[in-house]
């Protein structure tokens, strides 16, 4: 248990923007002093509003994924402020047929949406990390056409744990791990009211497709043993 939540995106801004309430995406990239290499998109899932889950998918295959237009408006958003060299997210708005970028920022190493792409993707981002501060030139060629998933698990209203664990023979196919984020004495809430709220668990899928990992993160919380009181 790491006792703490996981970080979601966009980080360090709070609640996503009210712009955004189209559809946006993640484009993560690779920044080498002037040079951006898109590795992966993401896709928010329930991102707004009430919803007590959410997280990201990843399809290597994500139909956005090395369109020119995609690929220029993400250069075009690390003319700015964005950091010049570093693994970096840039959020897109999509409305209609229409693009828009609306920021892009550092991300920490453990961000959740990473470990989506990484597993969907086979790119030891990592690694990349660690040879882009050595000054040399990583190796990003996707070697994985698979997709993954992450998802962020929250109770249905504020409780305190008396147990929380994973019933392994209840596990649906896909899931790939579990991570719990609280344990016997803590305080687990949704997110609700601007508030972030605290979280059960994290749990990461791989599939063939978007759809198996959302269909295994569906089913998951039948996976999970929670004893508890309302608070």
């Amino acid at each position: 248990m790491s006792g703490r939540g996981p970080v979601l995106l966009p980080p360090g801004t709070g609640e996503w923007p009210q712009e955004a309430r189209d559809p946006v995406a993640l484009v993560v990239s690779v920044a080498r002093d002037g040079h951006v290499s898109c590795v992966f998109v993401a896709r928010p899932e329930h991102a707004f509003g009430r919803d007590p889950f959410r997280g990201y998918v990843v399809e290597a295959a994500d139909p956005l994924f090395g369109r020119p237009d995609v690929d220029g408006l993400v250069r075009a958003m690390h003319r700015g402020s964005a950091p010049s060299r570093g693994i970096t997210v840039t959020t897109l708005q999509l409305k209609g047929g229409a693009l828009r970028g609306l920021g892009t920022v550092e991300p920490p190493a453990e961000a959740a949406v990473l470990r989506a792409g990484e597993l969907a993707t086979g790119v030891d981002l990592t690694l990349a990390r660690a040879v882009l501060a050595a000054g040399a030139e990583p190796r990003l060629a996707v070697r994985r056409r698979g997709s993954a998933g992450v998802r962020v698990l929250y109770p249905g209203r504020g409780l305190t744990l008396d147990g929380l664990r994973v019933e392994p023979s209840d596990l649906p196919g896909g899931i790939w791990e579990v991570e719990l984020l609280a344990g016997r004495g803590e305080f687990v809430s949704p997110p609700e009211g601007g508030e972030e709220g605290s979280p059960l668990a994290l749990a990461v899928a791989v599939g063939e497709d978007g759809a198996a990992c959302r269909r295994a993160l569906d089913l998951l919380p039948r996976a999970l043993r929670v004893r508890a009181r309302r608070s």
